[in-house]
């Protein structure tokens, strides 16, 4: 199969995604929409960022990746991504009652989507500054990206390629979850509050003290939603989680809208935690980005 990926084939891809996820594909919210989508249905986990890549909704310098191309083929029943294009061979362009999404969008969508971003920010800055006045804490408007010290909620990014470089991570389609290079068992890890299928629930007005995950599928993804299914997954991630005794640097998704707040280090509470549901305790409520092994040293610290 030639190495040129067909512009024309994608849009099919993507075209047939939509309409296996029951939407267009447009929004922000769309897109998280579509990775738990993809999530809840194949147990593959594909960062937004990529699909926003895949769909044009932010400019790409290369060719979308084949793993991530498979893994949509996939979602939309083929085997991979060349057993797709197979059977929708660049022979046209596509028809016109094929609503497919381009990377090129009319310049009134381009002009309206600014809005849009300008309205969002000015919003999520307004709730960045009443977060932290709650407490008569310093006030902050944007990002404190590239601190030495990260602070409990008092550090906020865009997007997961801004915190994950601070620890020598490129983005990729494991964004929410990444290993800290060197050290064992400890990760970042990006969960989104109330997500619709790992739920991370806990009190935001104290800023999750602790946060509790549970794992089950979205509604109308029938095979999973099989009780001793979803308990067998449960009771298999808390014994995996006990065994390695993992700390997570904890940056959380929509806690603050349109932001990732940090909110420190977190550790497996062993006492509230069941095979149904684990609880994550904060251990930690600041880190120092240029001592980053002093993470490790908190599991001695709390044994």
């Amino acid at each position: 199969m030639s190495n040129i990926i067909s512009t024309t084939v994608i849009e099919r891809l993507r075209h047939a995604v939509e309409q296996k996820a029951g939407q267009k594909i447009q929004t922000p919210k769309d897109f998280d929409y579509l990775r738990d989508c993809i999530f809840s249905e194949r147990h593959d986990m594909i960062s937004t960022s990529t699909l926003k890549r895949i769909w044009g909704y932010v400019a790409s310098d290369g060719q979308p990746r084949i793993a991530s191309l498979d893994l949509l083929a996939r979602y939309v029943g083929y085997n991979d991504w060349e057993n797709f294009a197979e059977q929708h061979k660049d022979d046209g362009a596509p028809s016109a009652d094929e609503p497919l999404l381009t990377a090129a969008r009319p310049r009134r969508h381009m002009a309206l989507r600014a809005l849009v971003i300008v309205v969002a920010a000015l919003m999520a800055v307004a709730a960045v500054w009443l977060l932290a006045t709650k407490d008569s804490a310093p006030t902050t408007s944007s990002p404190k990206s590239g601190l030495r010290m990260l602070h409990k909620g008092e550090d906020f990014f865009r997007s997961t390629d801004q915190y994950l470089s601070l620890f020598g991570i490129e983005d990729s389609d494991t964004a929410y979850f990444q290993p800290l290079p060197g050290l064992e068992h400890v990760y970042v890890w990006g969960p989104e509050y109330h997500n619709p299928v790992w739920h991370n629930d806990g009190d935001s007005l104290l800023l999750l003290p602790t946060i509790t995950e549970y794992w089950h599928p979205l509604q109308g993804t029938a095979e999973y939603q099989n009780e001793k299914y979803i308990n067998e997954v449960n009771a298999k991630l808390y014994y995996e989680r006990l065994v390695k005794d993992e700390l997570r640097i904890t940056f959380m998704r929509d806690l603050v809208e349109g932001f990732y707040v940090f909110l420190g280090v977190y550790r497996m509470d062993h006492e509230l935690s069941t095979t149904e549901k684990c609880v994550w305790r904060r251990v930690a409520d600041s880190i120092d980005l240029g001592a980053l092994p002093d993470v490790a040293l908190l599991r001695e610290k709390l044994r």
